[in-house]
């Protein structure tokens, strides 16, 4: 915990660090058309009043650069455009690190053969997309680091007796990840879902361990490294890995206020809805575009109506600590029975939301005696 004079400092050093960037340009550029009329235009830059007592009075103003952009809407499109291509690595570095990936896991006789670089799907991301003999392989078009590696059991002989008991498995995920994961990924991770691909454990010949990236007692789904084995020769089958990295932002709007937020915005979306009950539970989530096109498409979200032939829509690729506020209708015919609003803990702005409460989700899986690890 903070002492309060390192707590003033901090203020301080942030109030400095908002005074010497109003000379400089937006963190983030916003590359696309806003509608004429955006409802979103009413998030503006707030200041923090923040008070302390360390001996005589004190007072200092933190602001907090609001962090929400409007979603972009894409079509898919494969192509890789010349501008694109100046951000990325070239062929041969994506070669070399592919080459370096397949002897990490074990395949120290194979060598990529061919490779392309493409748009990953729904997405605006670049990936360089490579194979060989044995195994295909997709690293970051401009980071170069791994995505994922999948070796087809083809390439195995499965032996007759494969079956294996889940506390086997558990051991055998556990020494997998520390094999396979790449040298990037730090922090604490914990298994949190182990399956198979048969309906017992004894006739299963594919094992799944997923991993996520741990903050203290919280967990980021967006860290992620899913590892798929043949149980008993512990060839890898398949290794993906997501890198939703925590921002970390602290919390500075309370349960309250973030529940006051979100029904303020639930009353312009849902005027004639009544309200059953709100609850609110801090988490980590990644920001999405879904309140934002439940806002603008109502009932074309609902109602399941926004297709890829409308185009897709991403928002910035952000993870932060968020209040997950779940608000419940009074049961109406054909209608939603509940929403949920990611509510930032730092700035109070919406930047995401889901027809369900992903704490729901996180729970299920954490009592769940199938997939509990």
């Amino acid at each position: 915990m903070k002492s309060n004079k390192e707590y003033l400092q901090e203020v301080y050093d942030k109030k400095i660090e908002v005074l010497e960037s109003k000379e400089k340009d937006e963190f983030y550029n916003i590359r696309f058309k806003k509608p004429k009329k955006s409802p979103l235009k009413i998030a503006a830059t707030f200041v923090l009043a923040i008070s302390l007592t360390v001996g005589v009075g004190y007072c200092g103003t933190v602001a907090y650069q609001n962090i929400w952009k409007e979603p972009k809407k894409y079509t898919i499109n494969q192509e890789v455009s010349d501008e694109d291509k100046e951000k990325c690595i070239s062929a041969e570095e994506a070669n070399e690190l592919g080459n370096k990936y397949l002897k990490q896991v074990g395949l120290e006789d194979e060598e990529v053969l061919n490779q392309n670089l493409n748009k990953e799907f729904l997405s605006d991301k670049n990936e360089w997309s490579m194979s060989s003999k044995k195994a295909t392989i997709t690293i970051d078009g401009e980071t170069g680091k791994l995505k994922s590696i999948q070796v087809p059991t083809w390439n195995y002989k499965i032996p007759y007796n494969y079956g294996i008991t889940r506390e086997e498995a558990r051991e055998t995920a556990n020494e997998l990840f520390q094999k396979y994961k790449p040298d990037d990924i730090e922090g604490d991770y914990e298994l949190l879902k182990l399956t198979k691909n048969m309906e017992t454990d004894e006739a299963s010949y594919i094992w799944y361990a997923e991993f996520y990236r741990k903050y203290g007692d919280e967990i980021n789904f967006n860290e992620k490294v899913f590892i798929g084995w043949i149980p008993t020769i512990n060839g890898l089958y398949q290794l993906n890995i997501e890198r939703g990295t925590f921002e970390n932002n602290e919390v500075v709007k309370t349960k309250e206020e973030a529940i006051e937020i979100a029904k303020n915005k639930d009353k312009e979306i849902e005027p004639n809805r009544t309200i059953e009950s709100v609850t609110a539970n801090q988490a980590i989530e990644k920001m999405n575009p879904e309140s934002y096109l439940r806002e603008t498409r109502k009932e074309d979200y609902e109602n399941g109506k926004i297709s890829l032939e409308d185009g897709y829509y991403v928002a910035e690729d952000r993870v932060r600590r968020v209040w997950l506020v779940d608000i419940k209708y009074v049961e109406e015919e054909n209608k939603i029975d509940s929403y949920t609003y990611f509510v930032d803990a730092t700035t109070g702005e919406i930047i995401g939301g889901a027809m369900y409460n992903p704490l729901d989700t996180i729970e299920s899986l954490k009592n769940d005696p199938n997939n509990l690890a």
